[in-house]
């Protein structure tokens, strides 16, 4: 018996912390990154929108034949959410750990099934899940700079969704969490 209280009592004091954390966070939104000279906007519907960088990572995916970089960032304001991602490569297995990705335009496209470049658009909303996500027809992502030692990128971005809701943006020195094994 003994034995089994010195275990109950850390769980009910973990168990305890547990029930007050979430009520110090928004259960919709995780905490944005600070990172210093970033610009990053939309503009949809004649308005333009600043953002707060929620999350950015460059992770890569190994391959028998190579390897692959995915760049994903995810922004938001009190009514938007954008999230981008990139999908670059096939790159060879020396080249597959450096934080750089090609300075290029990738496309997405619903039709014909081109998958580089994904920009989807969240519409703020009081639903559970807190955004109601459009579905993107089109979309492209330009890189223009990338530092991989300050791990910041710069580019420029657009989308078209359904009903015909368009948009485009920049993000300028968008830090990014590099990820490796």
């Amino acid at each position: 018996m003994k034995h089994f209280l010195l275990y109950l009592r850390p769980c009910l004091v973990i168990l305890t912390c547990m029930h007050f954390l979430p009520s110090c966070q928004n259960p919709v939104d995780t905490p944005v990154i600070n990172c210093p000279e970033m610009v990053f906007n939309v503009s949809s519907g004649g308005t333009i929108r600043n953002l707060n960088l929620s999350s950015s990572v460059l992770f890569r995916q190994e391959t028998d034949s190579g390897g692959r970089k995915y760049l994903s960032m995810e922004a938001i304001n009190d009514s938007m959410k954008i999230i981008i991602n990139i999908n670059d490569g096939i790159y060879p297995d020396e080249e597959l750990m450096n934080d750089s990705i090609q300075f290029k335009t990738y496309q997405y496209s619903r039709n014909t099934g081109q998958q580089g470049g994904l920009v989807v658009a969240g519409v703020r909303t009081p639903t559970a899940y807190g955004y109601d996500y459009l579905q993107t027809d089109t979309s492209s992502v330009t890189i223009t700079r990338i530092n991989p030692k300050k791990k910041t990128v710069t580019g420029y971005y657009y989308f078209k969704a359904a009903n015909n809701v368009k948009g485009e943006g920049v993000f300028q020195n968008t830090c990014y969490l590099s990820l490796t094994k």
